[in-house]
């Protein structure tokens, strides 16, 4: 076996154990949950041969990172920061080592394969419980919300409530309906971009997407139903684009971008009724109740109070979050205002840059294609705009799947729009200027000291 062939298994495995976490705790429980992880980065260390050190990460990046680290001073729970820290800093080394070992066409691949196996394992799952166990289950060993043992409310969770047959909700082996829709899309996302690619076989794009449809329909997902729809407006768009001459290009991609500007402000200002429309269930009311307390708590520390990733619902704030709604919950059910609630307006602001980046930078290369142009940028965008959207009902992008994807994807487009950074030597001496200045995404751009001295005597 090559030494590629075992780095692309170590990335379909992390793809894997980060896209359903939570069903691997609900069957080995935390403590071998945890050891799994450890071994897992120690496989992606040594495949890839890549040392934290090494991995000249994009500012940006770094400074969500920086902050998340910063934050074990202020944190209300500090020990619960500082584990959670480690976590996410292992979370970023392991997508930032698996992304820069292959090409942007190769890791939309392998995160395919990823996304296929938790799919089709999701569905193997149910049907396990349904033709075989043959009654709901329960998790085999607690995860987070056991913990809350004696925390006031219902933290009763069911693995699987065997309703393959009965049309729905299914949970998938992640144990919950919601990410196990967002599989799917992921699964449907990857699928239609690498058949456009000409990358994988028909038959097997063909039942990933079919399997991924019976899915959605089984899952019942609001939020995915969104997200289709506008990944289709987008997907047309953008095939249009291809086709058109450069200066309609740039007309109909402004008009592409402001119309997902609009969208998204009117999103966010209308996000309980829009929600409400396409999801009757009363877990569109508890989500509505849970964000107006963490929007009270938010506002209380505008620092934050502390990164920690999932809740540690035996400790304040949270705790005392989860006993006013009356059931226990992990998240905030919305990743930006997880943000703000442990990162504070900073952090907010700097998980909205890296989407907005994300998503930009990859629409300029969608913009500028023409035909026969490569269709993986599309690609980008897709998952991204699907991560945002996720975003605002689940707030799995600050931890696990959802976190090294959105790293991945800011690590994989070239920085079209990038911040520079002066050159140290700047401040000694114009003559002596470096040649190079490092943009956020770690992109280089020529400086001569030329221009550097006529920009100097400009300034009166």
């Amino acid at each position: 076996m090559t030494s590629e062939r075992v780095r692309d298994y170590v990335t379909v495995w992390t793809v894997v154990l980060l896209m359903s976490g939570q069903g691997f705790r609900y069957l080995m429980g935390l403590p071998a949950y945890a050891v799994l992880c450890v071994i897992t980065v120690a496989a992606v260390a040594a495949t890839m041969r890549t040392s934290m050190s090494g991995l000249r990460l994009p500012v940006l990046l770094s400074a969500f990172l920086g902050l998340a680290v910063a934050s074990v001073l202020w944190s209300a729970t500090r020990a619960v920061t500082a584990l959670a820290v480690a976590v996410l800093l292992a979370t970023t080394y392991v997508a930032v080592a698996t992304v820069r070992r292959t090409s942007g066409a190769r890791f939309m691949e392998l995160l395919y394969r990823g996304f296929q196996v938790s799919l089709f394992g999701g569905v193997a799952f149910e049907g396990v419980v349904t033709f075989v166990v043959r009654h709901p289950i329960a998790p085999l060993v607690g995860d987070l919300g056991s913990l809350a043992s004696n925390v006031s409310g219902n933290p009763s969770l069911m693995w699987s409530r065997d309703m393959l047959l009965s049309g729905g909700p299914l949970e998938g082996f992640v144990g919950n309906r919601n990410p196990f829709a967002a599989i799917a899309l992921f699964a449907a996302i990857t699928a239609v971009v690498l058949l456009m690619e000409r990358r994988i076989r028909v038959i097997d794009g063909v039942a990933t997407l079919v399997t991924a449809g019976a899915v959605h329909l089984l899952t019942q997902s609001a939020t995915v139903t969104i997200a289709i729809a506008y990944l289709t407006a987008l997907v047309i768009a953008a095939l249009v684009i291809r086709r058109v001459t450069l200066r309609a290009k740039k007309i109909l991609s402004f008009a592409v971008l402001a119309c997902t500007a609009v969208a998204g402000v009117l999103t966010v200002k209308f996000h309980a009724e829009l929600f409400a429309m396409v999801d009757r269930s009363p877990e569109a009311s508890f989500r509505t109740d849970i964000w107006r307390q963490v929007s009270a708590v938010a506002e209380q520390r505008p620092e934050g109070w502390g990164y920690v990733g999932y809740w540690p619902v035996w400790e304040q704030p949270y705790r005392g979050i989860v006993e006013r709604y009356g059931l226990v919950v992990t998240h905030a059910h919305n990743a930006f205002l997880d943000s703000w609630l442990q990162l504070g307006l900073i952090g907010l602001a700097l998980l909205a840059g890296l989407l907005l980046l994300t998503f930009g930078s990859a629409w300029r290369l969608v913009e500028r294609a023409g035909r026969g142009d490569t269709f993986i940028p599309l690609g980008w965008v897709m998952l991204t705009a699907a991560l945002a959207l996720q975003a605002l009902t689940e707030s799995r992008l600050l931890v696990e799947g959802g976190w090294y994807m959105l790293v991945a994807l800011y690590c994989s487009a070239p920085q079209v729009f990038a911040l520079t950074i002066v050159d140290p030597e700047y401040v000694h001496s114009v003559d002596r200027l470096a040649a190079t200045r490092t943009g956020i995404g770690g992109a280089v751009t020529n400086v001569t000291a030329q221009k550097a001295k006529r920009a100097t005597r400009a300034v009166p």
